[in-house]
């Protein structure tokens, strides 16, 4: 893991983030995406906790929808990413903050069928702690909400079906499969 001192030397008012060697740029890309999922988190349990968690996956599903609206059309026009097959969303799926604290596989099948294939989940991980069986409603809910938006905004034709969902008896085994086909 990069450390801190690649951050050396006074302040300086030249800074740019070129400046940092690419070790060290990959884990803090990857910090953000913790720091991404953090706030989500925390913002979730506070409406659970003030209200109930039927209002807070209410909300859940209303912010992200806001959010996948508001990262896609930024993070396709950064990276270029244009068509609208299953490999455009899946360059996407490659670069949003979230699935930067994931394990993860994308696998393409012919332009019509790809699978993701999540071994490793913080936010599952997180959930199964907590032991209030919430990785049902937000992974069946909200992944799939999120999914399907990201992949409507490529192609509406491209359907996302889940393979393999929690609550998982082997907790170090697969966390999710998810197939995307267009039709």
């Amino acid at each position: 893991m990069a450390q801190i001192q690649d951050y050396k030397g006074d302040f300086n008012p030249e800074f740019k983030f070129t400046d940092f060697t690419p070790e060290f740029m990959s884990e803090l890309l990857r910090l953000y995406g913790k720091l991404y999922i953090g706030i989500d988190g925390f913002w979730y349990l506070g409406v659970k906790e003030h209200i109930n968690n039927e209002m807070a996956l209410k909300v859940d599903l209303w912010a992200w929808d806001k959010a996948t609206r508001y990262e896609l059309k930024r993070l396709t026009a950064l990276a270029g990413i244009a068509g609208n097959g299953i490999d455009a969303l899946f360059k996407l799926l490659q670069i949003v903050p979230w699935m930067q604290v994931t394990d993860y596989k994308l696998e393409m099948d012919g332009d019509t069928r790809g699978t993701l294939t999540v071994s490793r989940c913080s936010i599952l991980e997180a959930l199964e702690r907590e032991g209030q069986g919430r990785e049902k409603e937000i992974c069946h809910i909200v992944d799939a909400a999120i999914l399907q938006k990201y992949a409507d905004f490529f192609n509406p034709d491209i359907k996302v079906t889940p393979l393999f969902l929690p609550p998982r008896e082997d907790k170090s085994g697969l966390c999710c499969k998810w197939e995307f086909t267009l039709e």
